[in-house]
């Protein structure tokens, strides 16, 4: 369990610097601060996802819940506005925790009161939850209902607003003008009473440092209300849904979820605090696709949907590594229905368009996951059927050329892609015409995957019994021309890239990623003095940086507008997600599993500091490293929680 006590709450500052995050495995969430004050646009008790898993509404942002004790007026949320005012309800809270679910816990005048918070899996429901043990006074709670309807990714003007309030039996319908969605808000025990006003003005602070519109207003159609006698404790809860509510009785929601989340951690052969959270963080980022009735995953939250080149690196964590064979089979199927000339898609828009297939690497690394999948299942029959002619057209359109400007050069082998206004690695940023981290033509971490699925093809090749030959040859080749260009023995690293007669001298992590592949080109003395370097240049407690420090072009704070953080995002920055290859390099190359260890050590604080119990995207490349943009990211827990249980405690699961 994590737990904070007074000590975090003891200031609005230290209150609002952690977040939960709940989700229902379609895309929907809920997320707010540990006092539930609400610092981003994103942050509500409810945001629905109606086509999973894009097209995310919030619908209910928060309840705000204020006691009446005898003549005694006390409120016990907190939410900051435009003007810098702000409810200090934070003030009365005891504690935080959090093992399945959050839990916030009140002291007032001798009253304890509890607060619970969970979703409905596959559903668009929150369920939230309230013990109150009373002390000798009578007392009365009102909650008011904060309620909207806007893109997750929006704010709400009042003249934008309308709706159409009706009292039902336990609660209150919401119909909306703009769509056809309806919010129902039921309670068990509670009085739902209409008093239609205005939450106006509420101030998110995330937006303004993001240098994005941070205001909000949010209708209240009415609240609900319950009278608790002296020396008595009650329980009640408040659902809402975007369907009608059958099932009053909240108690059972959460019995429900705690059971399917044990289930989840009784799968992992490996188990403490860490691997127990970042399970259950990998389960937040597995959400079904309505298009295909298949998985797929979400790359990040808040705002992320899912990405080809995220998901391909997260499935073996987040699957594989948890037990899960039957989502990583619906991610390689979901893909390989996606499949156009060779690639699998780079992104599917929030908006439901055509998906978008700008990247070189999201199919390299589909290959790797195909890879880690039969070495944790052994299941060759399922590839071969379903999988293995999708990886034919994946080879032959890279080898003859596809889209981009993708294609394998005939005299060295090598993969090559792009231009200076198409940018397909991972480090793909662009501000209008600025390529900020340009890596057109042959990239390091392109071409060490180009080798590595090449072998992989190949083996599968020998394993069904096709003649293989000229992808050995092709490896052999690859494998040569690598070695003579890449290699920058001035440096002790890799060129990040090589453009024509630009060779690119730039000290990047995308050297490391090359030496964690399950095949490899590079020999012990090269590998080892690339971690060296490494270790020097890019390391941080929470992952690699992008660029090595003392780079003239090294941005090492993430933080402003918009210009200020794409223009860091590869500059500099450190991404979390890359400690899972540094820890695999280290182990293949040292065999150190306490250095390992020492290199995972920092992220057992890190999973009780931004988001409870999850990675967070990025993290600023100076010290202290403080973490930025998405709180919760896939690849991050993913890549963690893979090299865990790899390369430390060197487990893999075969199911026979």
């Amino acid at each position: 369990m994590i737990r904070f006590g007074k000590y975090n709450l003891k200031d609005y500052e230290s209150s609002i610097s952690k977040e939960y995050l709940i989700t229902n495995g379609l895309g929907g969430y809920c997320s707010s601060t540990i006092c539930g004050s609400n610092i981003r646009k994103y942050n509500a008790l409810l945001v629905a996802c109606l086509n999973p898993p894009v097209d995310r509404r919030l619908l209910l942002s928060k309840l705000d819940e204020t006691l009446y004790i005898g003549n005694e007026e006390i409120s016990l949320f907190t939410n900051e506005y435009t003007d810098k005012s702000i409810d200090r309800g934070f003030l009365n809270q005891l504690s935080f925790e959090q093992e399945y679910f959050p839990i916030q816990n009140y002291e007032v005048r001798g009253v304890l009161l509890s607060k619970k918070v969970t979703m409905v899996y596959g559903s668009n429901t929150t369920v939230v939850s309230y013990k109150i043990v009373n002390n000798n006074k009578p007392l009365k709670i009102m909650l008011d209902a904060l309620i909207n309807n806007r893109d997750h990714h929006g704010n709400t003007e009042k003249d934008d607003f309308k709706c159409t309030s009706l009292k039902i039996k336990n609660g209150v319908k919401i119909s909306y003008d703009i769509n056809d969605i309806e919010l129902y808000l039921k309670s068990d025990k509670a009085n739902f009473i209409e008093a239609p006003r205005w939450a106006e003005n509420i101030f998110y602070f995330n937006e303004y440092q993001r240098g994005l519109a941070d205001f909000d207003n949010h209708f209240i159609p009415g609240y609900f209300e319950i009278e608790v006698h002296p020396n008595e404790t009650k329980e009640f809860s408040i659902i809402a849904s975007t369907e009608d509510i059958l099932d009053l009785n909240g108690e059972n929601y959460f019995i429900s979820e705690k059971r399917r989340k044990e289930e989840l951690i009784e799968k992992l052969q490996v188990k403490d605090e860490l691997t127990k959270q970042l399970c259950l963080a990998s389960d937040q980022f597995i959400v079904k696709r309505k298009s295909t009735n298949t998985s797929t995953v979400i790359a990040g939250y808040p705002w992320f949907t899912d990405w080809g080149r995220d998901t391909m690196i997260a499935l073996p964590g987040l699957t594989l590594s948890t037990g899960r064979f039957e989502e990583a089979k619906e991610l390689l199927i979901t893909f390989a229905k996606y499949e156009k000339e060779g690639l699998i898609p780079n992104m599917f828009p929030d908006t439901g368009i055509e998906p978008m297939y700008n990247t070189i690497d999201a199919t390299l690394w589909y290959f790797n996951a195909v890879h880690k999948f039969l070495e944790y299942t052994n299941d060759y029959k399922f590839i071969r059927e379903q999988i293995f002619p999708t990886l034919t057209s994946m080879i032959k359109n890279h080898i003859n050329g596809t889209m981009h400007e993708i294609r394998m050069d005939k005299e060295d082998s090598l993969l090559r892609g792009g231009n200076k206004d198409i940018q397909l690695t991972w480090m793909d940023v662009k501000i209008e015409d600025w390529t900020v981290t340009p890596r057109q033509g042959k990239a390091v971490e392109i071409n060490a995957l180009w080798y590595n699925a090449v072998c992989i093809y190949s083996k599968l090749c020998k394993e069904f019994e096709l003649d293989n030959s000229y992808y050995d040859q092709l490896s052999s080749n690859i494998k040569d021309s690598f070695n003579k260009k890449f290699w920058n023995a001035s440096k002790n690293y890799f060129y990040d890239y090589i453009d024509g007669s630009e060779y690119n001298d730039q000290i990047r992590p995308n050297g490391i990623i090359a030496l964690s592949l399950p095949y490899t080109m590079i020999d012990e003395e090269k590998a080892k003095k690339a971690i060296e370097t490494a270790f020097e240049k890019l390391y941080t407690p929470y992952g690699l940086r992008s660029l090595a420090y003392d780079d003239n072009e090294y941005k090492g704070i993430f933080i402003g507008g918009i210009f200020e953080r794409d223009s860091a995002y590869h500059q500099g920055t450190v991404w979390s997600w890359l400690i899972g290859p540094f820890i695999t390099a280290i182990n293949r190359w040292y065999k150190d599993k306490s250095l390992c260890l020492k290199v995972i050590e920092p992220f057992y604080d890190h999973i009780e500091d931004r988001c409870v119990g999850n990675i967070s995207e990025v993290f600023d490349g100076n010290s202290p490293n403080t973490a930025r943009a998405c709180f919760a990211q896939a690849w991050g827990a993913a890549e963690l929680l893979r090299a865990y249980i790899e390369d430390v405690a060197e487990y893999k699961q075969i199911v026979k």
